[in-house]
């Protein structure tokens, strides 16, 4: 699995057609979700010394102490963040064609 680029990406989420500033902030919130999923695993997999330990960091802005907590409890971390990051992309897809398909084939309703 590679990371995939930017232009990939679009085409993968299907928003190739959204003007590049609407797409830009699509991306960031793909990219929250990522990160905010990431997060989510790897707090429940910590103890609660550890989960002290990284909020301390993170209130203190120590972005490097938070990664090297991280990595020092997953070894395999980039893989597991890869991972991650792709099923969260994949999930958002396959979302967006459900939901461009549905739209191709709802009636409009009749205005009033």
């Amino acid at each position: 699995m590679a990371t995939m680029t930017k232009e990939e990406l679009i085409a993968k989420l299907g928003i190739g057609s959204v003007d590049p500033e609407t797409q830009d902030k699509m991306l960031q919130n793909v990219a929250a979700a990522v990160s905010s999923r990431i997060m989510n695993r790897v707090t429940e997999k910590l103890s609660d010394e550890d989960l002290d330990t990284l909020s301390d960091m993170i209130d203190r802005n120590d972005d490097a102490g938070v990664e090297n907590l991280i990595k020092s409890k997953y070894p395999n971390y980039d893989e597991f963040a890869l991972q991650v990051e792709n099923e969260v992309i994949e999930e958002l897809a396959t979302d967006g064609a459900r939901l461009r398909s549905n739209m191709a084939t709802a009636s409009p309703e009749p205005v009033a």
